[in-house]
């Protein structure tokens, strides 16, 4: 445990130091920001599973409880007796069905989950308790309100939008960044950073997964006046954005 630590705490020194132009130095930045990729990854990969599993039990819960029996009524002398229905077949088909669900479980991707949607019961409406919790399309809404609509769309962006709109913030960046949100098909939200140089970075992960508590974060690097500038930016589920950035020094000629 102790040395995954140290491994980690190397890494995160290399990712934020400035280059010395020593080959070895080159190639932990290179390893670690590979590793902070890979560990951001892995979290969004994780909340789309836990997701897919909650809806999907969600939905099989109603489906799994029997249904009323009607009241039968008294036997005279003389009837035949009713066989009650076998308990082992329906466990059976409840156990097939679960066994089904797993497996479709570990197919999902995003734009199921946004696609799935609780079936209404067929006893009636359910009286409401409590407050009810907004749909993530309606934080979505609430999230870009105040930003402006933009046309201006960027090639690598256009592809990931789609049909959906894109907006802007109308506040500056410290680097003249152009930050840039989205939420295709209204299942997933997806956060680009656009340079001045023309360069372009983006994030995407599921509606629903974001505002469960998933962060969504985007990194990218570019030349600013001939000094290289590693940016971070991170946006929230409450809709407050995180960011920064980095000059990289280039070492200068030995003296």
């Amino acid at each position: 445990m102790q040395d995954e630590d140290d491994e980690r705490q190397d890494l995160e020194r290399a990712l934020y130091a400035r280059p010395t132009g020593d080959d070895r130095d080159e190639a932990l930045r290179a390893e670690a920001q590979r590793a902070e990729a890979q560990r951001a990854e892995a979290q969004r990969a994780e909340a789309l599973r836990a997701e897919a599993q909650r809806r999907h039990l969600a939905a099989a819960a109603p489906e799994a409880q029997p249904a009323p029996r009607a009241a039968r009524p008294a036997r005279t002398t003389g009837e035949p007796s009713t066989a009650a229905p076998p308990t082992r077949s329906r466990l059976v088909l409840l156990g097939a069905g679960l066994l089904v669900g797993g497996l479709a479980i570990g197919a999902a991707t995003a734009s199921v989950i946004g696609a799935a949607a609780p079936q209404p019961s067929s006893r009636g409406p359910a009286t409401a308790t409590g407050t009810p919790t907004p749909r993530a399309t309606d934080r979505f809404a609430a999230i870009v309100e105040g930003w402006a609509v933009t046309t201006d769309i960027p090639t690598g962006l256009s592809l990931i939008s789609g049909d959906a709109e894109v907006y802007s913030p109308t506040f500056e960046t410290t680097q003249n960044d152009r930050l840039l949100l989205t939420a295709p098909d209204a299942t997933r939200i997806c956060l680009a950073l656009e340079r001045p140089d023309g360069s372009l970075s983006a994030g995407c992960t599921g509606l629903e997964a974001f505002f469960a508590g998933d962060a969504l974060d985007v990194v990218g690097t570019a030349t600013g006046d001939d000094t290289p500038v590693y940016t971070r930016v991170t946006l929230r589920p409450d809709g407050s954005i995180e960011g920064g950035f980095q000059l990289v020094a280039t070492p200068g000629p030995e003296a």
